[in-house]
Formats: structure tokens, sequence, C-alpha cells
């Protein structure tokens, strides 16, 4: 297979079916990062992003070469790679102790799309790895207050994961997730609902008058949304399910949703629930 051929013709589809194919030609792919075509480098990132997700130890060699591109000038390529180092080395101590340095000088990136990816990224190492990105949990909520819809999203979403892993972190910011709810839009709003859930999964009293609006998201129609008020409800109801009990038909009806990460959700939270078809 000829991986150098289809990634500049720009078959990125069939590139990454025949790597998923046969994961021998991971080095073959990482040696296209060194192309000046940028759309040939962002291609192969987002493969390598998937194939580690799925396949990390056939990636792992590779980490620190995508580490080293967020220092790239080219602010699509940090993107990329900050994407690609936040699927890959949240599994490994010590590439994600190498990465985070990076990721911290990315958050303050001019470009807004470079700020939400590093966000990301830091919310995947920190839910592994929560020594080395707690003291970032300032800056991920002073993101909170900027007017970037989708960059509340990134922060919120990050903060949700070290939050499910010391609550303690989070617990104080609930008046301000409660407040970038109110102005969020359905699409965006999925980093908020998953922060509340990860507050409500160690404190759901706290959360327990949130309910209702949760349960509103349900009927949103945006998967993001959707997703996420079931994650938050499930954590929730872990500890206390009667306060949720009157959305569990809702979420019931999500089984059959098209959306994998919509369905598996409901499945996950069903379950967390007691509710005798997941059980």
């Amino acid at each position: 297979m000829d991986i150098k051929a289809l990634a500049r013709q720009k078959k990125f589809g069939e590139m990454e079916t025949a790597v998923y194919a046969d994961r021998s030609l991971v080095g073959q792919l990482v040696e296209l990062l060194g192309e000046k075509d940028g759309d040939v480098r962002t291609g192969v990132l987002n493969v390598l992003s998937r194939v580690g997700f799925d396949y990390p130890q056939d990636t792992r060699p590779f980490i620190d070469k995508l580490i080293a591109l967020m220092d790239e000038a080219d602010p699509f390529v940090k993107i990329d790679a900050a994407n690609a180092v936040g699927n890959l080395a949240y599994r490994y101590e010590d590439a994600s102790s190498r990465a985070v340095p990076k990721l911290r000088i990315l958050l303050d990136h001019e470009v807004s799309l470079v700020r939400q990816e590093a966000a990301y990224a830091l919310g995947n190492i920190g839910f592994s790895f929560i020594g080395l990105v707690k003291d970032l949990a300032p800056r991920l909520v002073a993101m909170l207050e900027s007017g970037d819809d989708d960059e509340r999203e990134a922060a919120a979403h990050a903060l949700g994961k070290l939050g499910i892993i010391e609550p303690q972190m989070i617990r104080g910011i609930l008046p301000k997730l409660v407040e970038v709810l109110e102005f969020s839009k359905e699409a965006s709003c999925g980093g908020v609902l998953f922060a509340l859930g990860a507050i409500g999964l160690h404190y759901p009293n706290e959360v327990a008058d949130l309910v209702p609006r949760l349960i509103t998201y349900l009927d949103s129609g945006h998967p993001n949304a959707v997703k996420n008020a079931i994650a938050a409800l499930g954590n929730i109801g872990s500890s206390t399910p009667d306060a949720v009990r009157d959305a569990i038909p809702k979420i019931r009806k999500h089984l059959e949703s098209p959306d994998l990460d919509v369905k598996m959700n409901a499945k996950v939270a069903l379950g967390r629930l007691g509710d005798p078809a997941e059980m």
C-alpha cells in the first residue's frame, strides 16, 4: 500500500482504512508529517489521532514527534497536533509530562481554536494524571469568561474531567457554570453540562435544583448537548436515583439514537440509575 500516494492525492479516508488494516504502516504515516503541504499534514495528524486512540501501542513510539509539532508556527498544525497529543499521550505519564508544558503555552495562544484544543488535551491528561495539570484549573476557569462559546465549551469540559478526579477543585465554580449555561447555545453547551455532572457525581444535592433544566436538553436535538446531559443525569442519579427518576423515560428513548455516543451514554446512565432494562 502506497501511503504517501494516498496522502498526496488527499485520499485520507482510504489512507485511514489502510492503516487500520495494517498498523505497521503507522511509521510511514508519521514520515508524512515532514510534508510541506498543510492539508497532507492535517490529514495525517487526524488519522494518527484516531488510530492512536484505538491502538495506543502502535503510535506510542511517535508521540514525541507529535508533541514537537505543537511548536510549529502554523496554528492549524498546532490545533491538529494538540488534538492528536490529547488522544495519545494521556495513557502515558512520561509522554503527558512532556506534553503539558507545551499545552500550557498554547492556552494563551492568540487563536481561539488553538486554546480550545489545548484545553481538551489537558482535560484528557488531567483525567489520567491530575497532578500534572491541577495548577492550570484557574486558567481554565478564566476561559469560562471568554466571549467564545466554543472556548467556554472546551474549558468547561476540561474542568469536568479534572473535577471527576478531584471534585473539590471545581465545586466552587458551580455558580459560574450555571451562569455560563444561561447564555450558551444548545449546540455548544455540552462541556458545561459535563462539568455540572462531574460536580453532581460527588455532590448531588448541590445540583439537584438543576435536574429539571438538564432534562430539557434531552429533547434539544443536539447530540453534544444530549449525550452530556445524559451523562450528567447518570452521574447525579448514581447516588440519588430518585432525584432523576423523571428523566428515565426520556433517556430510554435515546437507546435507539443513531449517534453512538448518545446511545452509549444512555446505556451507561440507565445502568447507573438502576433501570431494569439496563441491569
